[in-house]
C-alpha cells in the first residue's frame, strides 16, 4: 500500500489521467485516441458496407471515453469539447466516401449527408453527456485529492511554528541548530523530575 501512494504522489495533480498513479496522454495525443476509434470504426462498416452501422457508434463512442480517461488533468477541455466534433466531422466525410453520387443533385447530395448526422444526434448526446460526467469526476476528485493534504502541509507547519522549531519553506525542520532541553512542565508526571 505504501509504495501505490507514493507513486501517486510523485506525479503532479495537472499531469495525471484518471488514474491518480498514472501521467496522462497529451491534448492532441486525447484526439488522436478518439478519431482513431472512430476511424477504426468507419473502416470496419467500409469493408462490410456501404453504412455506418452500430460497430461505428461503439468505436465512436469508446474513443471518445478512452480520450478522456487517458487525457492529462490540465487538458480535460480538449477531451470533453471534441465528441460533436468528431461526428460533425466524420459523418458526412464518411458518408461522402461510403455512398457513391447521387444522380439527384445538390440538394439530395446535401440531404443524403445530414439525414445520418441527423439520425446519429443521439449517439452525440449519449457520448456527450458520459464524457462531461467523467470529466466533472475527474475535476471534482483532483480538486479533493490534492486539498487535504496542502491543508495537512499547511496545519504542520504552523504547529511547528508555534511550537517554537526552525521550519524553512520545505517544510523539513532545521536539525543543524542546537535545541535546548525544555524545562519540565508543573504538575507533570513523576517520571521527569529526577
Amino acid at each position: 500500500m505504501p509504495e501505490r501512494r507514493s507513486a501517486s504522489l510523485s506525479v503532479p495533480p495537472e499531469l495525471r489521467s484518471a488514474s491518480p498513479s498514472r501521467i496522462g496522454v497529451a491534448w492532441w495525443m486525447a484526439i488522436v485516441i478518439a478519431v482513431g476509434f472512430s476511424a477504426l470504426g468507419f473502416a470496419f462498416d467500409a469493408i462490410r458496407g456501404d453504412e455506418l452501422t452500430i460497430v461505428f457508434s461503439i468505436f465512436y463512442f469508446a474513443g471518445c471515453v478512452a480520450a478522456v480517461l487517458a487525457v492529462q488533468q490540465r487538458s480535460l477541455f480538449t477531451a470533453a469539447v471534441q465528441p460533436p466534433l468528431i461526428l460533425f466531422a466524420g459523418i458526412p466525410l464518411a458518408y461522402q466516401l461510403l455512398v457513391p453520387e447521387s444522380p439527384g443533385g445538390l440538394r439530395t447530395r446535401i440531404i443524403d449527408l445530414v439525414l445520418p448526422l441527423v439520425t446519429r444526434f443521439p449517439l452525440m448526446l449519449l457520448t456527450v453527456a458520459v464524457v462531461l460526467i467523467i470529466a466533472g469526476f475527474r475535476i471534482f476528485a483532483g480538486r479533493v485529492g490534492t486539498a487535504p493534504s496542502s491543508q495537512y502541509s499547511r496545519r504542520t507547519v504552523s504547529t511547528r511554528r508555534r511550537e517554537g522549531s526552525a521550519v524553512p519553506a520545505s517544510g523539513r525542520r532545521v536539525t543543524d541548530a542546537p535545541t535546548e532541553p525544555r524545562p519540565p512542565q508543573p504538575g507533570g508526571s513523576g517520571t521527569d523530575q529526577p
